[in-house]
């Protein structure tokens, strides 16, 4: 398998009108566009990075429907990450023959989805942009825009030993390496994609710490996303001035995150990158 790059991320919303100023005007995202899509049945509203991905809101517009049983079921949050692939075809494939539970095989052109189950609670949309008859579109940069990509995503899991297997034998991922990481609490696998962003897989080294405790509340799955600024002590300056909660930052050097309490139930890492 090959896994290009982090195309997009979706949080999912009680509410979508309610939750862009959250992003737009206290977090400072770069709003682009409202839009639905009736056969998902979702109202969107996306938000732009500097490299030209995004990061989306959606809200269910049925009771019942896959995002509302994820909101009743977890509260709002990360519903879904989207990873770049060069063939729809040959993933449905391979992943098949290794025991992968896919959702939406059907549709010729996709998305299709890894189940949860089969990704240590990971909902993972894998998306193929370019067609023989349709070249994918060319991202448009944003140099305006305050958040310059989706640098990584943490998922928390019980066992690193299988949740390597799981990633690395069964869904194809490349190993980079594993650390033990004593001050954040956590033994860590890092898997690396094609454009060099990664998804790392942390089991927490006690229960009492940080990715413990998300453990025993929420079980495995997304434990915080990274996202990239230039300069992180002008950011939090910026977002201190709209009253968002963060953690940590006080002294140089010292990681920040986004309050979940502040972004919907999203715990975000904001990582310096030039």
């Amino acid at each position: 398998m090959r896994y290009i790059a982090l195309d997009h991320l979706a949080i999912a919303v009680k509410s979508r009108e309610e939750s862009t100023p959250i992003f737009r005007d206290q977090l400072g995202m770069k709003f682009d566009r409202f839009a639905q899509s009736p056969p998902m049945g979702i109202l969107q509203a996306f938000f732009n990075y500097e490299d030209g991905r995004m990061l989306a809101l959606i809200e269910p517009t049925e009771a019942g429907n896959a995002v509302d049983r994820a909101i009743q079921g977890r509260g709002e949050g990360f519903y879904v990450l989207s990873i770049e692939i060069p063939s729809l075809e040959e993933a449905k494939k391979e992943l098949s023959a290794k025991g992968v539970r896919l959702v939406n095989t059907e549709a010729p052109r996709g998305p299709i989805f890894v189940h949860p189950r089969s990704a240590c609670g990971m909902f993972i949309q894998l998306t193929q942009r370019g067609w023989p008859d349709r070249p994918a579109p060319e991202h448009v940069h944003n140099p305006d825009a305050p958040y310059r990509w989706l640098d990584h995503v943490v998922i928390a899991v019980k066992d690193l030993d299988q949740a390597i297997v799981t990633y690395r034998d069964t869904l194809g991922f490349k190993l980079d390496r594993t650390a033990v990481l004593q001050a954040q609490g956590v033994k860590s696998a890092f898997m690396q994609l094609e454009d060099g962003h990664f998804i790392e897989l942390a089991e927490p080294l006690g229960p009492q710490t940080p990715v413990g405790r998300a453990l025993e509340r929420r079980g495995e799955g997304v434990y915080l996303i990274a996202i990239a600024v230039k300069d992180v002590a002008e950011r939090v300056k910026a977002l201190k001035a709209k009253g968002v909660t963060l953690i940590g930052g006080d002294k140089p050097g010292e990681q920040v995150f986004i309050h979940p309490k502040s972004a919907r139930g999203m715990l975000i890492q904001l990582v310096e990158r030039k």
